[in-house]
């Protein structure tokens, strides 16, 4: 399992070799991992470097350490299909799981500066703004907030968010076919509200999506920012070289390099 003779730290040897266990699916999800002194007899090393490498898995989401009883695989993360433009709901919802949505705030406001240049609003234009706690299987993954240019959906502020998907109210309601979106992904340290929403510790880390969905001829439709939970959340991305021609045009992930 591990090399000691190796300039790789023995706690991340550890926790690469339960990594690739979890992933392969040799440990399921629920499995109950050896306590700290077994792993420490059984790899000659300290119970310290064990503790080390549990530590790490847990703050990656892979395991769950109950107190008093051990650490236990994690459920599988929530994958999130970033290339293809589906709402929160739908895309979770269609893989069989439940999807709950708790508005925290929903009203027509004035949007910050940049924001309004995002979505082209002349000087004045007002917004609808959305924030809401998405779950999945009762569990908090998700906040996202967005604002819509309230002009071209008229009492958007009074439709139920909380039962129904944004993007299927807009398509249906409001006749805006969403054709494409502009968005960055970055790491960040989740805010102390955050913290409390998730139920993360502190210094938890969070994925941050932030961009803009237009409509047909470039309309801009929807400026958002969405905060994933980085312990129970990854992305699926798919990409390939220059020059190769795939059936329905491409689509590609830029990474920015501040």
């Amino acid at each position: 399992m591990i090399d000691k003779s190796s300039p790789v730290p023995l706690y991340y040897q550890i926790a690469e070799h339960f990594r690739e266990q979890i992933a392969s699916g040799e440990l399921a999800s629920g499995s109950r991992l050896p306590g700290e002194r077994e792993l420490s007899e059984q790899l000659g090393v300290s119970r310290m470097t064990v503790r080390q490498a549990l530590n790490y898995l847990q703050r990656n989401g892979l395991i769950e350490v109950r107190k008093g009883v051990g650490a236990f695989v994690a459920q599988p993360k929530q994958t999130y299909d970033a290339l293809h433009l589906l709402g929160f709901s739908e895309e979770i919802g269609r893989r069989g799981d439940q999807v709950e949505s708790i508005v925290l705030e929903q009203a027509i406001v004035e949007p910050p500066p940049r924001v309004a240049q995002r979505l082209a609003l002349e000087e004045g234009g007002r917004t609808v703004k959305l924030s809401r706690l998405r779950k999945v299987n009762q569990e908090p993954m998700l906040l996202e907030t967005s604002y819509i240019p309230a002009a071209l959906c008229p009492g958007l502020e009074q439709v139920d968010l909380a039962a129904n998907s944004l993007y299927k109210v807009l398509e249906s309601r409001y006749g805006l076919r969403l054709e494409r979106a502009q968005q960055t992904m970055e790491c960040a340290a989740a805010t102390p509200y955050e913290q409390s929403l998730f139920g993360l510790h502190s210094g938890a880390g969070v994925l941050l999506l932030e961009g803009v969905v237009y409509a047909e001829r470039d309309l801009p439709i929807e400026y958002f920012k969405a905060i994933y939970r980085g312990d129970r959340c990854k992305f699926q991305l798919e990409s390939w070289r220059d020059g190769e021609v795939r059936t329905g045009g491409v689509q590609r992930m830029s990474v920015v390099v501040a």
